[in-house]
């Protein structure tokens, strides 16, 4: 089926008459193979792209303002390129995907700083070395990942290993310590 009468009958089903009325919209399980353009939904702020079959990730299209974004079951290898701009994102499920380079895509996320909630596990970075304490320090913002509560002790280690020069300097101003 075409994506634009995806979109309509997904609207009509809402009885959304407007594009100024699509707060929501769910284009799960409808078989795409790409992000169609939303661009004409200026207050989208929850997308169901689930359970798709879409590989390059190409998402220019979507309001900036997106609050929640799930594009978790599909056959997507990179978001380089692709999220950046979406610096509003508080969920973000990418988990069962082909993602490939952690330090790619954490550069890719670096700008949502109200990220909350995010999946990557089933993917291939979830099995690099040091993936959990690696994503917790780049999104300091996260509070769940992987459907697991980010702990004070978590943050504190990937603190500790990512940003050692500063730890140092912290630990010697907190002991009286002169750096020389």
């Amino acid at each position: 089926m075409e994506v634009g009468k995806v979109i309509e009958d997904s609207l009509k089903k809402r009885g959304i008459r407007r594009d100024c009325d699509v707060s929501q919209l769910s284009l799960a399980t409808e078989k795409l193979t790409s992000v169609p353009d939303l661009s004409r939904f200026h207050f989208l702020r929850t997308l169901w792209l689930n359970n798709n079959k879409i590989r390059e990730l190409s998402c220019r299209s979507i309001n900036c303002c997106l609050t929640e974004l799930y594009l978790q079951n599909n056959n997507i290898k990179s978001v380089s390129g692709a999220l950046s701009h979406l610096t509003c994102l508080q969920i973000l499920f990418l988990h069962n995907n082909w993602i490939r380079g952690l330090e790619d895509t954490m550069h890719e996320l670096r700008r949502m700083q109200q990220l909350q909630n995010a999946t990557f596990f089933l993917n291939p970075i979830s099995h690099e070395l040091g993936y959990r304490h690696h994503v917790i320090h780049r999104l300091p913002s996260l509070q769940i990942l992987d459907g697991k509560e980010v702990k004070p002790a978590e943050r504190k280690t990937s603190f500790q290993i990512y940003s050692q020069d500063r730890h140092r300097v912290l630990q010697s101003v907190a002991f009286g310590r002169h750096q020389s």
